[in-house]
């Protein structure tokens, strides 16, 4: 089992055990034996790209690692960033556009950039849920049409759905469905029988496990 979606490090609101080690054998106990790491350190920094070197340190001694560094695109060296990505044979990049500021239907030429570099794009549109995070610095989330509508977009490139909720998937079952390269995942997806209930929506074969581990 892959693990699609877990965190590393520091976060603000709550104290978590983000260390690398710790996160991977979170998973590794429930039964993942990969997991696609990402890194919480740059996401309120004013350069997030800094903090990519703690998941490319991990993914080189830890063979159930797998870098999946976050990509800003508004900052200016982001295509050199993309580049270390491909010089180590990242497959997947992520994207934070409610913490990056900018819209998702502003950012065809920056998708177009990332699909000529062979790499799959996750769409985050959710780290912290709204009931948890500190009153005095509450991040809405990206609307995951939005998400639906980049891959819309752009059919050649694989985008996944990151961090909706299990109603949101549900609600765009239909268009998933017909972008054979769209994916969502599971990492915000509670309630009684959501999974079923998408699964009954024939969305079986585009669900990602995601355990948003150390959130979760």
């Amino acid at each position: 089992v892959i693990d699609a979606c877990a965190w590393t490090g520091h976060w603000g609101s709550m104290a978590l055990p983000g260390a690398p080690g710790d996160v991977v054998d979170s998973v590794a106990d429930v039964g993942s034996s990969r997991v696609l790491l990402s890194p919480l350190d740059g996401v309120f920094a004013h350069n997030a790209h800094a903090a990519n070197g703690a998941v490319y340190d991990a993914a080189h001694t830890d063979g159930r690692v797998l870098a999946a560094p976050v990509i800003d695109p508004t900052v200016a060296t982001w295509e050199e960033e993309l580049q270390r990505a491909v010089d180590v044979a990242v497959l997947v990049v992520r994207w934070l556009p409610a913490y990056s500021g900018f819209g998702l239907s502003a950012a065809d030429d920056w998708a177009r950039i990332i699909r000529a570099a062979g790499r799959i794009l996750w769409v985050q549109t959710r780290l912290e849920d709204a009931r948890r995070q500190h009153p005095q610095a509450l991040v809405p989330d990206t609307d995951a049409a939005e998400v639906v509508e980049l891959a819309r977009r752009h059919p050649d490139m694989t985008v996944v759905l990151g961090g909706a909720t299990w109603k949101a998937v549900l609600d765009l079952a239909p268009a998933i469905l017909s972008l054979p390269r769209c994916f969502a995942d599971t990492s915000q997806m509670d309630g009684m029988d959501s999974l079923l209930r998408l699964v009954d929506a024939g969305l079986a074969p585009r669900l990602l496990y995601g355990s948003h581990a150390p959130f979760f």
